[in-house]
């Protein structure tokens, strides 16, 4: 079976060396191309570049993949099969009807949930116990194609999205794996979506990680580890703004604080009045700064006694 790989962020590199070291190894990979990055605008290699040449397998980055040039030098491969991981291109029918047997998506939700760009920090910010990867075909509508398998996974409860998106990437190589099998054995029954329930993922922004103290705590801890490690939760105390990593909630027994404001701060945490209980945060990182521990924060600024997080 011969094989295209489209990826671009690093969610796809362990899928691509699962498949390399699953024995579908793909006759060309296809990632963006190098680009600039930082303050510097220094001009860094792609990462799944990087990765297909540490496996040595061929590697173009098209400007424009469904340039004319491009598409006549896929057409001339002749793949069976596309495999899309976190490519961040929509591709149009000209480029999806190349190879027979089309395209497969891992996609980091159980679709139909949670279609869209950030379908991790959602799930966690909505409370979800459970998320997987969906391996499906790619249709004309985003995130829409029938499905061939799930691989399902427990959030755990204290887990933010950086260390579930790192899980899932690894869960993904297994799930095209699997998938990849079935298609060769010619057992891969695809089941339509059921589009009624639906709901959507759209990318997260910085603003969407303000931290409202009247909230719950429980819900602020959703928040927190939804938003870490990027864009962060943040929170201003004074005039300074700091991004909260870290944190659990506890039980407050008499409920008398003001939202966002402190109710102690030491080497244990810094605890936080919320609309119900206390978020205990124990890690926090000034705006352009290190990530401390709150004992390390503490010590190193003044706190007012009348001091309130907003």
């Amino acid at each position: 079976m011969r094989i295209v790989f489209f990826g671009s962020s690093d969610f796809a590199i362990p899928a691509l060396k699962a498949l390399k070291e699953g024995g579908f190894a793909p006759e060309l990979v296809v990632t963006k191309p190098d680009a600039p990055r930082g303050r510097g605008r220094k001009i860094y290699p792609a990462e799944v570049r990087l990765a297909a040449e540490d496996l040595g397998l061929p590697c173009e980055q098209p400007k424009d993949p469904h340039g004319a040039d491009f598409l006549k030098q896929l057409g001339d491969l002749k793949p069976d099969l596309g495999v899309v991981v976190s490519y961040g291109v929509i591709m149009k029918p000209e480029l999806l009807a190349i190879p027979k047997q089309g395209h497969i998506n891992a996609h980091a939700s159980l679709l139909p949930l949670y279609r869209g760009a950030a379908p991790i920090q959602h799930a966690i910010r909505d409370g979800h116990k459970e998320t997987g990867i969906t391996v499906m075909k790619i249709g004309d509508e985003l995130d829409a194609g029938d499905v061939l398998l799930y691989e399902k996974t427990a959030i755990e409860p204290t887990e933010n999205s950086g260390q579930l998106r790192s899980r899932l990437a690894e869960l993904a190589g297994k799930a095209l794996v699997r998938a990849l099998e079935l298609i060769r054995q010619g057992k891969d029954d695809y089941t339509p979506q059921d589009h009624g329930k639906a709901s959507h993922a759209p990318k997260v922004e910085k603003e969407h990680g303000v931290i409202d103290w009247s909230l719950p705590a429980v819900e602020i801890d959703l928040l927190v580890r939804a938003m870490t490690p990027k864009p962060g939760a943040q929170t201003r105390l004074g005039a300074k703004r700091f991004i909260v990593m870290e944190g659990t909630v506890e039980q407050d027994l008499y409920g008398m604080g003001i939202p966002g404001a402190l109710q102690s701060a030491g080497e244990e945490g810094i605890r936080v009045c919320t609309g119900k209980d206390l978020y205990r945060i124990t890690r926090i990182k000034p705006d352009n700064g290190r990530n401390m521990t709150a004992g390390e924060f503490v010590r190193g600024h003044q706190i007012a006694p009348d001091a309130r997080f907003g």
